[in-house]
């Protein structure tokens, strides 16, 4: 008997199973309408008419005997509260029970609290003081010297275990002494509270330290850094401490030479104080970008260059240690407005967690989880696209990745393969998943070769689609998503399902994940 007969109960993407039909559908094309209405063609495209389409096809090559091209972190696909909203902590809705819930669906993942203010942080476990503001003049963003309570510390930290989350807290690297040396004071308060508090978390010291003179007017060294990290590990080991991640040094501007050189001369220096090196990755600069710059194929290409640019600086201190992306969105600046949190923003998520997976990288952190226009939860604590893209990403993809080849690779296409996970297999039966997108007009035929399966295998397919570019709706095989009530629920993700020797059509402007089940992938169930 076929095990596709027998359906695990509880699984919400398998329920009505058997009423799921496999069938052709339409397929939209985006009508020529002139260079001066690229916009409006972009942001809204015909469902109606696609019988005169020209379908081309993509052929995926995956040989079953290769050993895994990466294991990644189980909390690969993580998150970040900028500190900036620490200034104003009663309105981070960290209480609100929505908000824990819908952070609890992305779980297990790590939730940094980081970035900028992170260097203007004081901890006084009783007391609450502002400064005057002061304003940046790179960004424009508050640079003022700010002070947390320990009531606010515990939310926060109370915030990260019930959404189940690992927290990693950014500490201020710029309380200097008179030696420019870092002053370990406040820290130490920090460290010391949450220790007696029984606090489980991870941590860093400083943020983009190689552009503090731009934003700050100050400067810390990459050597002075690298000592202060030892210093710094050094004190959590003797605080208790001793078993929780210390990563950096946080670095921006990789891809110029900035933040490798700057990392180069830390880890000469730092005495394998850190667990994983880390740093900070935008395309595009959030006051300037465009719909277009969201599709365009060279965008995309920015980031594995970068990836490669930093594998480089790491390996010449003759390191052997591995990356985290520990800041990351589309568009630096608190992202692009109308784009950053929109639908179209998705395309360059879902291929930025692909190839970085296939790339080694341990953990991606996506800034944000809620502020700024880059937020996967938006003011209203409704859900924005790349929230649903991730919860899909969780439900769908382990740790484990796969090697793919292309027999005709057309560069609007970017797939990526890892073992399915358990909870996701349908009565334990092994499964891959091939995930990616189409940043094409044009729907795309995704044909199978070299992948054996069990008799009697099925792929399901869940292509994710829009109807508008910058829509904050997003639909999954052409059925809008939304959270059931009461509770905030998943709904059923109900795939098209068809055979292994049939291709599976990718939409237009679409993110898509194939799960074959039924895969005879060993190294992915043994």
């Amino acid at each position: 008997m076929s095990y596709f007969k027998t359906n695990n109960h509880g699984k919400n993407q398998y329920e009505r199973f058997d009423k799921i039909q496999s069938r052709a559908v339409l397929y939209p094309i985006l009508g020529f309408l002139g260079f001066c209405m690229i916009f409006l063609a972009l942001s809204t495209w015909d469902f109606n008419n696609t019988e005169n389409e020209t379908v081309h096809s993509h052929v995926i090559y995956l040989n079953s005997k290769y050993l895994l091209l990466n294991t990644v972190s189980n909390k690969f696909l993580s998150f970040a509260l900028d500190t900036s909203l620490l200034r104003d902590i009663k309105n981070l809705p960290i209480k609100n029970n929505k908000f824990i819930n819908l952070a609890r669906h992305l779980a297990p993942a790590y939730i940094r609290i980081g970035g900028t203010s992170a260097d203007c942080l004081y901890f006084n476990e009783t007391a609450q003081i502002i400064s005057e503001k002061e304003i940046s003049p790179v960004d424009n963003e508050d640079i003022s010297n700010f002070t947390i309570n320990g009531r606010d510390f515990g939310n926060l930290y109370n915030f990260a275990t019930e959404s189940k989350l690992r927290m990693i807290f950014d500490l201020n690297v710029l309380i200097r002494n008179v030696n420019n040396s870092w002053d370990d004071s406040n820290a130490k308060n920090i460290i010391t509270f949450a220790k007696n508090k029984n606090m489980k978390l991870d941590w860093q010291l400083g943020n983009e330290p190689n552009s503090f003179h731009h934003v700050f007017n100050r400067t810390v060294t990459a050597t002075q850094l690298a000592h202060d990290y030892c210093h710094l590990r050094q004190l959590l080991n003797e605080l208790g401490y001793n078993e929780s991640l210390l990563v950096g040094p946080e670095v921006n501007h990789v891809g110029d030479g900035v933040g490798e050189n700057y990392t180069k001369l830390f880890l000469r220096n730092d005495k394998d104080s850190i667990n994983y090196v880390t740093w900070h990755q935008y395309y595009l600069n959030g006051r300037e970008a465009q719909l277009t710059d969201f599709i365009n194929v060279s965008t995309f290409n920015y980031l594995p260059m970068q990836i490669k640019s930093m594998k480089e600086a790491i390996e010449s201190p003759g390191r052997a240690i591995s990356m985290w992306l520990s800041e990351t969105s589309t568009a630096f600046g608190s992202g692009a407005p109308n784009l950053s949190d929109r639908f179209v923003a998705g395309f360059l998520w879902l291929d930025k967690l692909g190839y970085s997976a296939s790339a080694g990288l341990n953990v991606v952190t996506r800034q944000s989880l809620f502020g700024g226009n880059y937020a996967m939860i938006g003011p209203d604590i409704i859900p924005n696209p790349d929230w649903w893209v991730s919860v899909i990403y969780k439900q769908f993809v382990s740790e484990k990745v796969l090697r793919i080849t292309f027999e005709n690779n057309l560069d609007y296409i970017r797939l990526y393969a890892h073992c399915t996970p358990e909870k996701a297999l349908i009565s334990g039966i092994p499964a891959i998943t091939i995930y990616g997108v189409n940043v094409n007009k044009s729907p795309v035929q995704v044909i199978f070769q070299g992948i054996p399966t069990f008799q009697n295998a099925k792929v399901f397919s869940y292509a994710l689609t829009s109807d508008n570019l910058q829509s904050r709706t997003i639909k999954m095989n052409g059925k809008i998503l939304n959270l059931l009530q009461p509770g905030d629920h998943l709904p059923s993700f109900q795939p098209k399902v068809s055979v292994p020797t049939q291709p599976v059509i990718l939409p237009p402007y679409s993110m898509v994940f194939i799960v074959i089940h039924g895969a005879k992938v060993p190294v992915c169930y043994t």
